[in-house]
């Protein structure tokens, strides 16, 4: 059987939380352990399908790419008390990441204490910027980043991360070379805050062509990009399986259409309290139409 299906984003990324959830190394972390969550669009619907609720936070989402450039949601940049003085920020003392401890999502703590918890049985779930032809994937940063001291307490601890990564973040070269390109600290020339590119090691990579082969065992083909009217970034897949295999695929497209985010709240430009956002867009006409 053969079935066509188009996914925008925030569909897609409703897709491949109902897959995350259904990991096995997800589901029993959730049920018996901790499950960590990187404040993000993809982890936002994570949350919602093993818990049943919305992320009990007043922040949804971190780091974010607007159409005036690279920026930080408003809760979270006055939540974490920056200053435009400060230069560093170390990465064990930031508060923010959602945790499903025992099916239950729990208090918020510093990113040094929930790792130091973390076991081989645990999962850290971190939504990407980047996904090349390989699987592999990226994540962009901006002051000291997380990600590399995720990594490091990975090595450590030996828990699972999963990245969620739709297809619309697909890039034309590996993340390796394109991480190469991205010295941030180098830009003369920018649209918000500088940022470097972080290529992920060692992890479970679901995109929505993993999505649909977890969720009933059918096949996804991407055959096209891109779309009008709400469809930009939009991503055509044929389906392919078994009768059974393929309505069920559809069910599950059928459950994640109509997903919606968050309204995307920002700072303004004239008073940011981001430390290293060099670039400032307030002088642009453009950024603020």
């Amino acid at each position: 059987m053969l079935a066509q299906i188009v996914l925008t984003p925030a569909e897609s990324k409703k897709l491949i939380a109902k897959a995350v959830a259904r990991l096995e190394a997800v589901e029993q972390a959730a049920n018996k352990g901790i499950v960590a969550l990187h404040p993000s669009s993809s982890t936002y619907f994570i949350v919602e399908e093993i818990t049943g609720s919305k992320p009990k936070t007043n922040y949804w989402v971190c780091g974010v790419v607007t159409p005036r450039g690279m920026c930080v949601e408003m809760a979270m940049a006055l939540g974490a008390g920056l200053t435009p003085q400060e230069e560093r920020v170390d990465p064990g003392d930031l508060q923010g990441t959602w945790v499903i401890e025992k099916g239950q999502q729990g208090r918020e703590e510093k990113l040094s204490s929930l790792l130091s918890r973390m076991t081989p049985s645990d999962v850290y779930v971190k939504g990407v910027n980047a996904l090349d032809r390989e699987g592999h994937v990226g994540v962009l940063f901006g002051l000291e980043g997380s990600m590399g001291y995720i990594q490091a307490a990975r090595k450590k601890r030996k828990f699972t991360i999963v990245y969620p990564a739709g297809l619309e973040k697909l890039i034309p070269l590996t993340v390796k070379e394109a991480a190469k390109e991205a010295m941030f600290t180098r830009y003369e020339s920018g649209m918000g805050m500088p940022v470097g590119l972080y290529p992920c090691p060692a992890g479970v990579t679901v995109n929505e062509v993993r999505a649909i082969e977890i969720l009933s065992g059918a096949s996804a083909v991407p055959i096209a990009s891109g779309g009008l009217g709400g469809a930009e970034g939009a991503v055509t897949f044929i389906l392919k399986g078994k009768s059974d295999q393929v309505k069920k695929a559809l069910d599950f497209v059928e459950q994640s259409k109509g997903a919606r985010l968050p309204d995307l709240r920002l700072c303004n430009c004239n008073d940011c309290p981001v430390p290293n956002c060099r670039f400032p867009m307030a002088d642009r006409k453009w950024a603020s139409s």
